[in-house]
This record gives C-alpha cells, sequence and structure tokens, in this order.
C-alpha cells in the first residue's frame, strides 16, 4: 500500500488539526504518517485519532513525532 505524509510541524495547533482531518478525507486509500512537533501536540492530536484509528507513534530528531494510522 502506498503512503502518504502530511507535515504540520511548522503549523500551530487549531491549523494543524484542520490540515490532519482535511488529509485524512482525502486520502482514504493509502497508509498515513503525520509528522507532528512537540509532545503537547502529538498527544493532543494522538488522542483525538486514537478513537477512530489504531495509531503507533514514532519518536524522530529535534522534538519531531512520527504519527502512524493504521
Amino acid at each position: 500500500m502506498k503512503k502518504k505524509v502530511l507535515d504540520i510541524t511548522m503549523l500551530p495547533c487549531p491549523m494543524g488539526f484542520l490540515k490532519t482531518k482535511q488529509f485524512i478525507n482525502e486520502n482514504k486509500n493509502f497508509r498515513k504518517i503525520i509528522l507532528v512537533k512537540g509532545q503537547k501536540d502529538c498527544d493532543m492530536l494522538a488522542n483525538s485519532l486514537k478513537k477512530i484509528f489504531k495509531i503507533n507513534i514514532v519518536k524522530q530528531e529535534k522534538g519531531i513525532f512520527e504519527i502512524q494510522l493504521s
């Protein structure tokens, strides 16, 4: 399965959530990866996403987190 990556590391919290929702709706047949900056933003986004998806979080360098949706 092909994958799509959304990088919201430069977006403030509310805008990142909106972009994530749009990204998920537009890429239904792809494996989705979301890049988030900061533990707090990662936790808030992960809490919302885990209600619908099975998620896996991988910490990258410099405070960047990769949220993988399945």
